[in-house]
């Protein structure tokens, strides 16, 4: 096995073995006694992927206003503000990972 797969098969042991990723483990084992729960959170995460991902929106400002009073009493669930901020610690550890590794690799990538 060459260094770099060594280095990544490392890099991933850290990330499970991380108080990060464990208390999304632990998140996402709670879920499992609730599957509608479950469902719901799927639901809302679908809905916020369209939310920044649709072009066709028009007054931003109004759908997100409306989005949030739509699922504000959703997120005052505490099993689902956990989860989403568990989730979301985890995709910030990933970008801040990804992130340094671009950094500390000079390719020279056009800007789009």
């Amino acid at each position: 096995m060459d260094r770099i797969q060594m280095c990544v098969d490392s890099l991933i042991e850290a990330v499970k073995e991380g108080e990060t990723y464990q208390r999304y483990l632990n998140c996402e084992e709670k879920l499992k006694a609730e599957p509608e729960l479950r469902q719901k959170i799927d639901e809302f995460r679908v809905a916020v992927y369209h939310l920044h991902n649709d072009e066709n929106n028009g007054d931003l400002y109004e759908k997100i206003d409306q989005f949030e009073n739509e699922y504000e009493d959703f997120r005052k669930n505490p099993i689902v503000n956990e989860f989403l901020e568990a989730e979301l610690d985890v995709c910030k550890m990933m970008q801040r990972i990804s992130n340094r590794i671009q950094s500390g690799v000079d390719i020279q990538i056009p800007q789009v």
